[in-house]
């Protein structure tokens, strides 16, 4: 019994070699966008990545040079959808190299703008528009993307995952299941008012509300998720009791916006010892797309990395890590 389990290890270890140089081998698509609106409560801006053989065309949206043929016919077959959401302050091109990765394996890729807590309307931040609004959101985006007609015919509605960003995260932990208890953040703020990140009013700091009773969705499609830096300090052991979905989470090891200890490693703390995690050397905007010189001028704050640290080489590693990780946790059905 012994040589036939050595046997069979050997047998997985030689597939796994197999897969992965196949999946090496295999050509990369181009990728193509389209944008659209959301329907209902919202009208959110959402753009769409897509694999695509239509020649590729490079142009850009302000400081962002996108590498996406506008209009481009969609790869034929079933593709899996991410929904990839930003940082507080960010927009739907924040994370546009993950965005084209993930396309270029064969992924849809839908990046919404969260109204209320985007670059043009911030105006949420700090109020249960951004904490239960942002959910909402991604609901009003998957259910927009999965009617419109050029998309839904090639997406496996079965085959959904979400990935995000600092506040992105936190929206990514809810769509995966965890509730949030808001008492938390009053409560993290008398204790931590010297967190001016965070608690910008110090040890007064509330959520605002405007909608008295709302409370965060309820929503059963996302199958997989990766959190990148998440805003975690109204979660607790209860919040996350009933994410069951397969997760990645990873942190900046040196993150001055959201402290690591009441963020990514509380959050850790609280999920299984299963969970797969990443770190990257760095801060906190380590995670945002490697800046062109436009945006560099214009916001050094979220383009400068200490000494040693080489965004793009990261990023090169960890939208790699990503779509490993999507293409383990979303496989296509036997």
């Amino acid at each position: 019994m012994r040589y036939v389990r050595a046997a069979m290890l050997v047998l997985v270890a030689l597939c796994s070699v197999w897969m992965q140089e196949a999946r090496a081998g295999a050509a990369l698509a181009n990728v193509g966008m389209i944008t659209l609106t959301t329907t209902g409560d919202y009208a959110v801006p959402v753009a769409i990545w897509y694999p695509t053989s239509a020649e590729q065309v490079e142009w850009h949206a302000g400081p962002y040079l996108i590498h996406a043929t506008r209009d481009a016919p969609i790869t034929s077959g079933l593709h899996p959808l991410i929904i990839l959401s930003h940082g507080s302050g960010g927009g739907e091109f924040g994370h546009a190299d993950l965005a084209e990765t993930l396309a270029r394996h064969g992924y849809i890729v839908a990046t919404p703008r969260h109204l209320g807590d985007s670059f043009d309307q911030p105006q949420g931040r700090g109020s249960d528009l951004q904490v239960i609004g942002r959910p909402w959101q991604v609901v009003a985006t998957l259910d927009t993307v999965l009617a419109d007609q050029r998309l839904a015919p090639a997406i496996d509605a079965k085959r959904i995952g979400m990935a995000g960003f600092s506040a992105g995260a936190y929206t990514t932990m809810v769509m995966a299941g965890a509730k949030p208890d808001f008492s938390l953040y009053a409560a993290y703020c008398t204790a931590h008012g010297d967190d001016s990140e965070v608690c910008s009013a110090g040890a007064q700091s509330r959520q605002r509300i405007t909608r008295p009773g709302w409370k965060v969705p309820d929503d059963k499609r996302i199958r997989a998720a990766v959190a990148m830096a998440p805003f975690s300090i109204m979660f607790d052991a209860k919040s996350v009791a009933d994410v069951t979905i397969p997760l990645r989470i990873y942190k900046a090891s040196n993150d001055q916006v959201l402290r690591n200890q009441w963020n990514t490693d509380h959050l850790l703390s609280l999920l299984p010892a299963s969970v797969e995690r990443g770190e990257l050397p760095g801060g906190h905007y380590v995670f945002l797309a490697p800046c062109s010189a436009a945006l560099q001028a214009a916001v050094p704050l979220i383009c400068n990395d200490p000494p040693g640290v080489d965004r793009a080489a990261l990023h090169a590693k960890l939208n790699a890590e990503i779509v490993d990780f999507f293409d383990h946790k979303l496989p296509p059905a036997n």
